[in-house]
């Protein structure tokens, strides 16, 4: 049966097979500021090598702690187990199981954190991006008084539609239709259009 256990962090090792990134300085800053925000890391979990435990999940998490000079940590130690099963362990805890609901989140956001947390100490402590936050206080602002129009089928046998909206949203859109055309085949915004109801579309499924 696997335990958690207090263990030195001179102890621990990180996982040369580790397969995500290194994390930018500004990623690494940011856990140093949660971690000291909670004054907990959570638990990392390990395996015995050789005279070591090497992190399974927790790297980044590691290099914050030591960083910050804390000497022990609480670990979940698996033993001694393969590197195989290690990977699979690692890979089940850092996947992303279930998507977001967006709206719930933001409406947790702004009705309960944004009372007791402003958004700049949000922006130093949570992974998202600032950007990410702004949106996710921002997201829904639509005047819906303001109707979407809809115009007759153009030449082609497309549909016109114009949605009037507040600044904010619209620069949310205007980082949308960047984003698309450095990262996705979407290259115009009729195209980024058609890209942001299809991800909506999977996202509620």
């Amino acid at each position: 049966m696997n335990k958690v256990e207090t263990m030195n962090i001179d102890n621990l090792v990180k996982a040369g097979w580790n397969y995500k990134t290194d994390g930018t300085e500004e990623q690494i800053n940011k856990l140093i500021k949660s971690i000291k925000y909670d004054d907990s890391a959570g638990i990392i979990a390990v395996r015995k090598l050789n005279d070591k435990y090497e992190v399974i999940d927790g790297n980044h998490r590691l290099e914050a702690l030591q960083r910050i000079g804390w000497q022990q940590i609480q670990v979940e130690n698996f033993g001694d187990i393969s590197k195989a099963k290690a990977i699979i362990i690692a890979r089940r805890r850092n996947h992303v199981w279930f998507d977001d609901d967006l709206k719930a989140f933001s409406d947790l956001i702004k009705n309960d954190v944004l009372p007791e947390i402003d958004t700049d100490t949000l922006k130093d402590i949570l992974p998202d991006t600032p950007d990410e936050i702004d949106n996710l206080v921002n997201f829904g602002n639509f005047d819906w008084e303001e109707p979407i129009e809809k115009e007759p089928k153009d030449d082609d046998g497309k549909k016109t539609i114009v949605v009037k909206v507040d600044e904010s949203v619209y620069q949310m859109w205007q980082d949308w239709v960047k984003w698309c055309a450095e990262q996705t085949d979407y290259k115009s915004e009729p195209e980024a259009f058609e890209y942001l109801i299809i991800e909506a579309k999977n996202g509620q499924k």
